[in-house]
C-alpha cells in the first residue's frame, strides 16, 4: 500500500526549518538564562563586597577606636593619679600640660568615633560612652582642682568614690558594644557565606541549563547535518552515500535480497538542458525526482547519483508497477508550460551474495545497455554481464601489479617481403604472463581501452622496443623496423610528441627502425591531432603506418589528409582471394596507396593462396602465421640472424 507523501522539497526545508527554530530558541533561553545569571552574580559579588567593606572599613575600625578611647581613658586616669603624689610644683605642672594633651587627644578620638558610628546602629552607644567620658572630663577637673589646693585626701576619695566607678562604667559599656560588635561581625560573615554558598549554586544550575542548551544544540545540529548529508540538495531526495547506508544496513540484516536494484536515468534530459536551460533542467529534475519518490513504498528508497541519474531499491513485487508508471513522467514548468520525460531504467535481480556496490554496478552496467539497444529502455542486468564484470574488475586490479613485475611481455611477429621471402620488419605485441599463464591480449587490451590504462601499457611496450633496438645495436645485431602500436586515447595528450621522443633518446634508438603504429579510427576522432603527431613523427625520422586500413567510412579521405607511411590492409580484405570483383577492387586500392608514395602491407595471411592473391594485385609485404606466429625477444633475435623464409 503506498504512502501518500507532501513535497519531498518543501516536507525536508519544513524540517529543517521547525529545528532551526528550536535552535534559536534554546539559544534565546540559554542566552537569557545567561544574562540573568550574570546580573544575579553581579548582585551577589556586589552584596558580598559591601559586607566585606563594612566589616573592614566600619566594624573593625569601631573595634580600634573603642579601644584606643578606653586607652586613652586608662592613660589619663594614670596622669592624674600622677599629679595627686608629684609634691614638686615644676613637675605637676608638666603633669598637667601631659593631662590636657591627653584630653584633646581623647576627644579627637570620640570625633573619630561619633563620624565612624553615625547613622549606624552603634549610634546610641557612642552617645552613651561620650556622656560618660563628659562627666568623666568635669569630675577629672575637680580631682584636678583639690590636689591643686592642697586637698590630697579629699581628691583622692573623690577619685576613688567619683572617677573609678565612671571609669568603670565606661568600661562595661565599651565591652558591652565590642560585644555586639562582635556578633555583627560573625553575622556578617554568616551572610556572606550564605550568598557565597547562594551564588555557586545558581551558577550550578545556569551551567547545568547552559549545558543541556548545548547538548540539545548539538543534537540539533547534528539532525540538520543529517538531513542536509543525508539527502541530495538540489532534488530533496537521498544522496548516494545515504543510500549505500541504507543498502549496508539492509545486507547486515541480511534482508537486501528482497529486493531490486534500479538504475534510472531520464532519456534525452542532454537535449532538455541544451534547448531550455539549465535552470529549467534543475526544475524538471526535482519534479521528475519528486514523481521517483511519490511512487515508492515505506521500506524502499531512491537516491540521485549526480546527473539525471538515480538509484532505487524496491521491493521485488513493486518493480513491475514501479516500471510503468516511470514509463511516461508529466513535469509541470509553470502555467503554460510543460514536458512528458521518458524513462531508461537497468534492474537487477539481487541475490542473497550481493552487496549494495554490487546491486549498483550491475543497475548502471544494465541501464548503459539500454543506451546502446535503442529500443528497449528498461533491461533487466544478464547473469553474463556479472561475470565479465568481475572478470574486468580483476584485470583492473591486476593491472599496476603486473606493471610492477613486468608481467607484460613483448613479442615480435615479423613481417615478410614477399619477393625475396626476407624478414623487413615486425610488429611489437604485448602478452601479459599471469600466474605461470597466458593471458589473451583481446581479454585484456579492451579492458584497458575502455579504462584509460592502454595509454600506459603503449608506453611499457615502446619503451621495451627502444631498449631492444639499442640492445641489438650495441651487439652488433642488424635490426629491423618495429612498429608499436599507440591508442587513439594518446591523441587527447598534448604531450604525446615528446613523450615518445624521450624514450627514443633514453635508450638511444635510431628513429630509422621504429614505427608508430596508429587505427583508422584514431583520425575520425581528432583529424588534426592525428595529422600533427604524424607530421612530427616524420619530422623526428620515425615512420607512422596505419592499422584497420578499410574498416572504417572515410579511409580515402584520411589517404589523401594525413601523409602516413605505412598503410597496412585489415585482413577482410583476405576474405575471398578467388573473388575477380573482390581482387580487382583490392588491386587499385594497392596501386593507389603506391601512387601515393606510401608502402602497404597486409596482416593475418595465413596461407600460400593469400600470397599469391597478394603478389597479384601488387602487395608486396604481409604479416601472419604462415610465416611465424609472434615471437620472444630471443626466438626474434634468431630470426634476425637468420632473416629467410623457405616458400
Amino acid at each position: 500500500m503506498k504512502i501518500k507523501r507532501n513535497k519531498i522539497t518543501h516536507k525536508n526545508k519544513l524540517r529543517r526549518n521547525l529545528l532551526s527554530v528550536r535552535i534559536a530558541l534554546i539559544t534565546i533561553i540559554s542566552s537569557i538564562a545567561s544574562i540573568i545569571a550574570i546580573e544575579f552574580g553581579y548582585i551577589l559579588t556586589q552584596s558580598i563586597i559591601r559586607d566585606y567593606d563594612e566589616i573592614l572599613d566600619v566594624d573593625y575600625e569601631d573595634s580600634e577606636l573603642m579601644n584606643d578611647v578606653m586607652s586613652k581613658i586608662n592613660k589619663h586616669e594614670a596622669i592624674i593619679f600622677h599629679h595627686m603624689v608629684e609634691q614638686d610644683p615644676h613637675e605637676r605642672r608638666k603633669i598637667l600640660n601631659e593631662e590636657e594633651d591627653m584630653e584633646i587627644r581623647l576627644q579627637e578620638t570620640m570625633s573619630s568615633f561619633e563620624q565612624n558610628v553615625r547613622g549606624t546602629q552603634y549610634e546610641s552607644g557612642y552617645h552613651d560612652l561620650f556622656s560618660q567620658v563628659t562627666n568623666y572630663l568635669k569630675n577629672v577637673q575637680m580631682v584636678i582642682d583639690l590636689s591643686r589646693d592642697g586637698n590630697e585626701q579629699t581628691a583622692n576619695y573623690y577619685m576613688r568614690s567619683v572617677l573609678a566607678p565612671i571609669v568603670r562604667d565606661m568600661d562595661e559599656l565599651i565591652s558591652e558594644m565590642e560585644n555586639t560588635l562582635r556578633r555583627d561581625v560573625e553575622d556578617t560573615k554568616v551572610k556572606i557565606r550564605d550568598n557565597v554558598g547562594m551564588m555557586r549554586i545558581f551558577v550550578r544550575i545556569v551551567l547545568f541549563i547552559l549545558i543541556v542548551a548545548a547538548v540539545f544544540n548539538v543534537i540539533y545540529c547534528v539532525k540538520i547535518s543529517d538531513e542536509m548529508v543525508s539527502c541530495d540538495m538540489l532534488t530533496g531526495v537521498a544522496n548516494f552515500d545515504n543510500l549505500i547506508r541504507v543498502g549496508e544496513k539492509l545486507g547486515k540484516k541480511r534482508r537486501l535480497e528482497l529486493y531490486s536494484g534500479l538504475a534510472i536515468s531520464i532519456k534525452d534530459f542532454k537535449f532538455i538542458n541544451q534547448e531550455y536551460g539549465s535552470s529549467i533542467g534543475d526544475r524538471v529534475l526535482k519534479e521528475y525526482a519528486t514523481a521517483l519518490n511519490d511512487k515508492l513504498k515505506r521500506n524502499e528508497i531512491v537516491a540521485r547519483n549526480g546527473g539525471d541519474n538515480f538509484v532505487a531499491l524496491l521491493e521485488k513485487d513493486h518493480v513491475d508497477d514501479f516500471l510503468k508508471s516511470i514509463m511516461k513522467v508529466p513535469v509541470s514548468l509553470g502555467e503554460k508550460m510543460g514536458l512528458t520525460l521518458t524513462s531508461r531504467c537497468g534492474i537487477y535481480q539481487i541475490t542473497e551474495s550481493d552487496t549494495i556496490y554490487d546491486v549498483i554496478n550491475a543497475g548502471v552496467i544494465a541501464v548503459g545497455e539500454t543506451r546502446q539497444s535503442g529500443a528497449n529502455d528498461f533491461i533487466w542486468f544478464r547473469r553474463e554481464r556479472r561475470d565479465e564484470m568481475v572478470r574486468q574488475k580483476d584485470i583492473l586490479n591486476g593491472y599496476h601489479k603486473a606493471i610492477d613485475e613486468e608481467e607484460f611481455v613483448v613479442y615480435y611477429q615479423p613481417k615478410v617481403n614477399l619477393k625475396t621471402r626476407t624478414l623487413c620488419g615486425c610488429e611489437a605485441l604485448v602478452r601479459w604472463i599471469r600466474n605461470g599463464e597466458l593471458v589473451p591480449p583481446n581479454s585484456f587490451i579492451p579492458v584497458l581501452e575502455n579504462d584509460g590504462k592502454v595509454q600506459e601499457l603503449d608506453f611499457y611496450v615502446f619503451d621495451r622496443v627502444c631498449r631492444d633496438i639499442g640492445d641489438w645495436q650495441r651487439r652488433g645485431i642488424q635490426p629491423v623496423r618495429v612498429s608499436s602500436n599507440f591508442s587513439k586515447l594518446h591523441l587527447h595528450n598534448k604531450n604525446f610528441v615528446d613523450d615518445v621522443l624521450s624514450v627514443v633518446e633514453r635508450y638511444g634508438a635510431d628513429p630509422y627502425y621504429l614505427e608508430t603504429e596508429l587505427t583508422e579510427s584514431s583520425g575520425y576522432e581528432d583529424l588534426d591531432a592525428m595529422k600533427f603527431f604524424v607530421s612530427e613523427m616524420r619530422e623526428a625520422g620515425i615512420h607512422t603506418s596505419m592499422d584497420d586500413f578499410g574498416t572504417g567510412y572515410s579511409s580515402l579521405s584520411l589517404l589523401r589528409d594525413i601523409d602516413m607511411d605505412v598503410i597496412k590492409l585489415d585482413r577482410t580484405f583476405l576474405r575471398d582471394e578467388n573473388d575477380a570483383k573482390e581482387e580487382k577492387m583490392v588491386e587499385n586500392i594497392v596501386k593507389m596507396i603506391h601512387d601515393l608514395d606510401r608502402h602497404v602491407i597486409c596482416e593475418g595471411v595465413e596461407t600460400e593462396e593469400q600470397v599469391e592473391f597478394l603478389k597479384r594485385v601488387g602487395c608486396t609485404m604481409a604479416q601472419g602465421f604462415l610465416f611465424d606466429r609472434p615471437l620472444t625477444k630471443e626466438e626474434f633475435e634468431k630470426r634476425l640472424i637468420n632473416p629467410y623464409y623457405s616458400s
